[in-house]
This record gives structure tokens, C-alpha cells and sequence, in this order.
């Protein structure tokens, strides 16, 4: 646990492990055009081919390098947009439109294509080495059957950093103004100790509020539960009846060193089985993305600044230990090592 006032180096700041399924996109958002997509360093341009099925190319042409992105699905191939080269959804290219009749395309002509599944609401890509282990995306829970809100944001700051910020309970209060339920309940009660727990399982840890026995299973009705599952899968649950009943799926994919990108989910509890895009974002998201990239640039590298941490600080450092286990070969050996049960007490 971190005792007060100690100190931490910004560039112990890790990125989630890389042999894993990443969303590219939301399946709403994948139509007739081609879409640019990023998922850690690589660039995608992501395609429905004639059956409908999404295909997932390395996003530059082998001729000249042009972002086929920008191109245009031409029978249920991807073609760029410079000179109409096209590719299948196995990167293979299919159709040189300059060559002349008894000419052949050279020999081996293709692009990198990735793994992709459409499952869930999004469309899954696989940037990792060799074969996706699992061969599919774990499924989201409780995703069929209901109604969900789903946006997407880009944010100028690390994955880390977004992924510790939804389980960082001292900040509600303050970051949150007119949107949290702690911002409320801080006005109306004041800021009195709390304390939740924090419990590792299988693929990640939860967060939760109330404290149980250790023998005990987490409650299947908490009034608040904080769930990560590994590599950046949030699940987020706040009751406080009859006022507060909420429901959030995040899932935060890196696209660079600085950078990622949040997908989200909010169940819609009055609202028809099935998706509903929302194209703007929310006040509550941009209220954490305007404060977590007004700190990013101190964590760049050569600045060298170090963090000042307290006790209430133990569940987002955990975040950190958890993500640099998740890009080790037996990540799953590796949360082992990491502190199975703790208590965190705070003024939230």
C-alpha cells in the first residue's frame, strides 16, 4: 500500500499487455466506407466486404503506400483510392486495374490483415503475435437482452492513466461537479470516511463497497462495484436507490505511448433492447479527459516528474501492477503475486 507522501516516477506508467483482443470500432459505426482505426501502433482500415463481414487490413497500400482508409469498398473488396488496387479481407490483392489483358499482378502482392470478429456491438481486432488466444473475445456480461447508450472518445493521455481514473473514488467529488453522485452526496453529507474492498480474481481484480467477510463472494448486489478485467475491460455498478442505478461497460484501447480511445456502454434502462449510438460526448467523460490530459505532459519522457501518492492511492497503483502483469507471457501467474485482499479506507 503506498504510506503518505511516497513517491513514484512518472515513467513507471505501463501500457496494457498487447496479446489481446482490442476493439477497432463500434459495429454501428463500420457501414458502406471504410473506417481509420488505431490500435497501438498499428494503423487499420477496417472494411465490410459482400457478405458483411468486417475485415481488418494494415492501413496502407502496397503499391504506393496510400491509406487504403481512404478509399472505397468495391466488390466486397477494399480498393485504395489512388489507383483502385483492391484487397480481399485475407490482405491478398484481387484486382490491379492498370494491367493490361494476359498480364498478371506480381507475384505475393498483399497487405498485412488482422484477425477480426464482430461480436458484442464492436468489431474486434487481434494486433498481438501469432494465432488470438482465445480465439474470440471474451463475451461483455449482461450484453444481450438489454438496452445500451455506446459512444466513443479520444483521449490525449495514456491508457493507464483513463483505466486507474475510473477506479480512483477520491476524485468524484471534486472532478465531477453537477454530474457525479459523490459530487451530490459530498454537498449534502460532507466527506466522511468510507472504506471499500479490493479483491483479485481470475482475470483482474473488483472494487466494492460493502466490506464482506474474507470467505464471502463479492454480493451480487453492491451498492458500488469497480470491476477490471484484464487488459482494459471496466465494469462499473452504482446503486444508491431509488436515485442512483447505473451500469457501465468502458473499454480503453492504447493507440500510442500518450494516447487512447474510449468505448463505452451505458446500460438504458428505459430504452428498447439493443444499441443506441450517441455521437457527442458526455459532460462526465469530458470532465476526466479535460484533467487526465492536463497531466499527460508531465509524463512524457526526460521530464522528470515523480507522483506524490497516499494510502486512498493503493487501487490505482494496483491498476498499474495489474496492466504490467498482462504483458507477460503467463499473465495470469503473474496476478498471483499480487495483494489477493485489501482494505482501503478514505474521505470521499
Amino acid at each position: 500500500m503506498p504510506e503518505a507522501s511516497s513517491q513514484t516516477s512518472a515513467s513507471a506508467i505501463p501500457l496494457p499487455g498487447r496479446q489481446f483482443w482490442y476493439i477497432a470500432c463500434p459495429s454501428s459505426q463500420l457501414q458502406q466506407q471504410p473506417l481509420a482505426a488505431r490500435v497501438f501502433d498499428v494503423d487499420l482500415a477496417l472494411f465490410r466486404d459482400a457478405q458483411g463481414r468486417p475485415g481488418a487490413l494494415l492501413d496502407r497500400c502496397a503499391h504506393r503506400a496510400v491509406r487504403l482508409s481512404l478509399g472505397r469498398v468495391t466488390a466486397g473488396n477494399l480498393a485504395c483510392g489512388y489507383h483502385g488496387w483492391q484487397y480481399a479481407r485475407d490482405g491478398q490483392c484481387a484486382h490491379i486495374p492498370s494491367l493490361c489483358a494476359g498480364e498478371g499482378a506480381p507475384h505475393g502482392v498483399a497487405v498485412t490483415a488482422y484477425p477480426c470478429v464482430e461480436q458484442d456491438g464492436y468489431v474486434w481486432v487481434w494486433t498481438g503475435e501469432g494465432p488470438p488466444t482465445p480465439s474470440v473475445p471474451n463475451r461483455i456480461e449482461e450484453f444481450d437482452g438489454n438496452a445500451w447508450l455506446q459512444g466513443t472518445v479520444l483521449f490525449n493521455c495514456s491508457a493507464c492513466m483513463l483505466i486507474e481514473n475510473q477506479f480512483d473514488a477520491a476524485h468524484p467529488a471534486f472532478a465531477h461537479e453537477g454530474t457525479h453522485p459523490a459530487y451530490f452526496f459530498s454537498r449534502l453529507r460532507g466527506m466522511p470516511e468510507t472504506e471499500f474492498e479490493v479483491r483479485m480474481e481470475e482475470q483482474g481484480f473488483a472494487a466494492f463497497i460493502p466490506v464482506v467477510d474474507p470467505d464471502q463472494p463479492i454480493p451480487d448486489e453492491p451498492r458500488s462495484l469497480t470491476r477490471l478485467e484484464l487488459p482494459a475491460r471496466v465494469y462499473i455498478r452504482q446503486v444508491a436507490e431509488p436515485l442512483v442505478n447505473f451500469r457501465l461497460v468502458l473499454h480503453v484501447v492504447p493507440t500510442g505511448p500518450q494516447t487512447c480511445r474510449l468505448e463505452w456502454l451505458q446500460h438504458n434502462p428505459k430504452g428498447a433492447e439493443g444499441i443506441t449510438w450517441v455521437e457527442k460526448e458526455t459532460r462526465l467523460i469530458e470532465q476526466d479527459r479535460l484533467l487526465l490530459e492536463s497531466a499527460q505532459p508531465a509524463y512524457g519522457p526526460g521530464v522528470g516528474f515523480s507522483e506524490r501518492s497516499v494510502p486512498a492511492d493503493f487501487v490505482t497503483m494496483l491498476v498499474r501492477r495489474a496492466l504490467r502483469a498482462s504483458a507477460q507471457p503467463d499473465w495470469r501467474a503473474e496476478l498471483r503475486h499480487l495483494p489477493g485482499r485489501r482494505i482501503v479506507r478514505l474521505r470521499s
